[in-house]
């Protein structure tokens, strides 16, 4: 694995970032508490699809969030309902952009897939992890927890085209 840095709205180091790669994953979203444009998102999204399909690569892991919208009969349970809320007044347009690029990658040819998880927890790895296109377990999980999932989902096929929920659930 290698970890690139570089600008998600600069075209041409997406493409050098991507170049010989086997599988993409991202965690580009706006930053928690600032202002953004979600159209600048929807548009980084656009061109990381277009730039991996001029390439030929076709597996892409991306980040979104366990409070947006994200599958059919979903099961929106209390508290996923109040995440929703808390973050539609706080960071609206963290919502807005995750939804635009979920639009983005639903059109795409794009083996991809959407990792929606709650808040991420600077805690031990609970080494079990659920992952659910319709219910949300738990309103955490650790960062080891997530980076497994992750790191998993490059070689599995199940989540493919897919938009899971994961979540710790204790050991």
């Amino acid at each position: 694995i290698e970890i690139i840095k570089g600008s998600v709205f600069a075209p041409l180091q997406i493409e050098g970032a991507i170049d010989s790669s086997e599988a993409v994953l991202s965690t580009i979203g706006p930053p928690p508490g600032k202002l953004c444009d979600p159209k600048l998102y929807e548009q980084a999204m656009q061109d990381i699809v277009n730039i991996m399909h001029k390439n030929g690569f076709k597996r892409y892991i991306h980040i979104g969030g366990a409070a947006h919208k994200g599958g059919e009969n979903e099961n929106r349970t209390f508290n996923r309902r109040f995440l929703r809320f808390f973050l539609s007044l706080f960071s609206k347009q963290i919502l807005v952009a995750k939804h635009l690029e979920w639009e983005v990658l639903k059109k795409s040819n794009l083996d991809w897939t959407l990792v929606r998880p709650p808040r991420i927890a600077n805690e031990a790895a609970s080494g079990n992890i659920s992952a659910d296109e319709k219910m949300l377990k738990s309103l955490k999980i650790s960062v080891e927890d997530l980076t497994d999932f992750i790191l998993e989902q490059i070689t599995l096929k199940e989540w493919i085209r897919k938009a899971p929920l994961v979540s710790s659930i204790g050991k």
